[in-house]
């Protein structure tokens, strides 16, 4: 496997104060306790896949140069290509006919999260020079779905419908024939068990489950004699687990021991990136905080799952975009909703006053450090880096 030189991206997004509490784990600021976990921010998939960016970016100087969508799911990082000339071919700020336009002079990157079978397709047969940053980590599941496929099995997804990392697994699902169901959470799982257990209808489980989850033609009869689980990368790794479990207890109960080898699979292709940031969030989470910020895109699902993380230990969790969400009123999406909402009186009054941050795989350091400083200038207090 290549190696990329991820220097350039590190100091491009490097933060003094961050550094430092990256060492020391914690730092009093007047009546403040300032903490960060062990693990947090920039994973390494995402420093491979900026730095190969900037590899296209010299080694195709003056060619026009396109992204699929978001490298990763941070606005800043996309602001920041697009201020040096990369394009946007799907999403808000696609360049309107520019995917139809493509040809032989075109540089195109795919995002840390692949693409779906039918964009790869159509971009070869265009004839442009693709750079592929799809993180090794993401490649994982596609895997290990092509060995369900090739033994018969229909494939579990713990994940997000519409993710692009799930839409490009569904995608390959699609192309080879076989059939998925996307499960969302423990309790769409619960739906999808119950079907499995013979205690509900066809119809419980198709309202049960999120419109889109299913692939097309699915037939339930056909379709849930065997079944492979796997997981969305970025998903909460607990939740996954339990997800297995609750799916291979179903089919125990269906079919019985004896059969549960010939007719399930369970496999765990969770980043370990992903599984470390929540197990150091889980850790700082169990200290209890006065509160708990948890720093990256709203789209971001790794970001997202880390502030569950906080949500689940009683901790007053907040998963805000950047600094600009500090103020009067906190800007935070909504844990369960996914909607954007302001919280009044939201920093506690008490002092002295324990308050830890994270940020997601696709969080640059120094946006993390702008909020942490933008969270210290608004408690009255004065920090020198």
């Amino acid at each position: 496997m290549a190696t990329f030189d991820n220097t350039e991206v590190r100091q491009t997004y490097r933060s003094t104060l961050v550094e430092e509490l990256r060492e020391s784990g914690s730092r009093l600021v007047g009546e403040l306790e300032l903490m960060l976990p062990q693990s947090f921010g920039f994973c390494w998939g995402v420093d491979r896949a900026l730095a190969m960016v900037e590899d296209a970016r010299r080694e195709y100087k003056g060619r026009p140069m396109w992204l699929i969508s978001s490298i990763i799911h941070n606005p800043r990082v996309n602001a920041d290509l697009r201020a040096k000339g990369i394009g946007f071919l799907k999403g808000n700020f696609a360049t309107e006919g520019a995917l139809e336009k493509l040809g032989s002079k075109d540089v195109v990157i795919v995002p840390a999260f692949s693409a779906t079978v039918e964009d790869m397709n159509d971009l070869r047969e265009r004839g442009v020079t693709i750079v592929d940053t799809t993180c090794p980590w993401v490649i994982k599941p596609h895997k290990r779905t092509l060995k369900y496929l090739k033994e018969g099995f229909t494939t579990v997804i713990h994940g997000t419908v519409g993710h692009e990392e799930t839409a490009a697994t569904c995608s390959l699902i699609e192309s080879e024939g076989g059939h998925y169901v996307v499960v969302y959470s423990i309790e769409e799982t619960e739906v999808l068990a119950s079907f499995l257990e013979g205690q509900s209808e066809e119809a419980a489980l198709r309202s049960g489950i999120q419109e889109g989850s299913f692939s097309p033609g699915f037939d339930v009869a056909r379709d849930l004699k065997q079944i492979g689980v796997i997981n969305q990368t970025t998903m909460l790794a607990s939740e996954s687990r339990a997800i297995g479990d609750r799916l291979k207890l179903a089919l125990t109960r269906r079919d019985n021991e004896a059969a549960l080898e010939q007719n399930f699979r369970d496999f765990d292709t969770i980043c370990r990136a992903t599984q470390d940031n929540q197990d150091a969030a889980a850790a700082v989470a169990d200290t209890q905080p006065d509160l708990y910020l948890v720093v990256g895109g709203y789209d971001s699902s790794n970001t997202k799952n880390l502030a569950r993380v906080g949500r689940r230990l009683g901790v007053p969790a907040f998963h805000i975009e950047g600094p600009h969400c500090i103020g009067e009123k906190l800007q935070h999406r909504d844990r369960t909703s996914g909607e954007i909402l302001e919280e009044g009186d939201w920093l506690p009054s008490k002092r002295p006053l324990r308050v830890a941050f994270t940020a997601g795989a696709s969080t640059p350091d120094a946006l993390l450090g702008e909020v942490i400083e933008g969270l210290v200038a608004f408690a009255g207090e004065t920090l020198v880096v």
